[in-house]
């Protein structure tokens, strides 16, 4: 589901901050920190279903910005340690999540 190294889990640890990785649904203290540092995210949805992409915004509330329909994929502007949520659109299944902590991301659904 994920491409190795592109995202973090961001629960305000500065250990955490220092690299990349991939990591489950979990979003319990996930929040937006800066607006600094530009990002961009390419979503690309490989799944047979349609997926839903929503941001956690600075209060940790979901945000919808875009559904891919199967084979689909755009390019998001984000920042540094703004986490999106990508979930299943008819289910509200979590496919994952991801936060970037480099300019450029690449993030696939299966």
């Amino acid at each position: 589901m994920f491409k190795p190294a592109m995202a973090l889990l961001c629960l305000a640890s500065p250990a955490l901050a220092q690299t990349n990785s991939a990591i489950n649904c979990y979003q319990g203290g996930l929040v937006s920190i800066e607006s600094e540092h530009l990002a961009t995210i390419v979503f690309t949805n490989n799944a047979d279903t349609d997926v839903d992409i929503l941001w956690l915004n600075y209060d940790g509330e979901e945000v919808y910005y875009n559904t891919l329909k199967p084979g689909e994929s755009y390019e998001q502007p984000s920042y540094y340690s703004h986490p999106w949520v990508v979930y299943r659109a008819e289910s509200n299944v979590c496919k994952g999540i991801i936060v970037p902590f480099t300019d450029r991301v690449e993030f696939s659904v299966n």
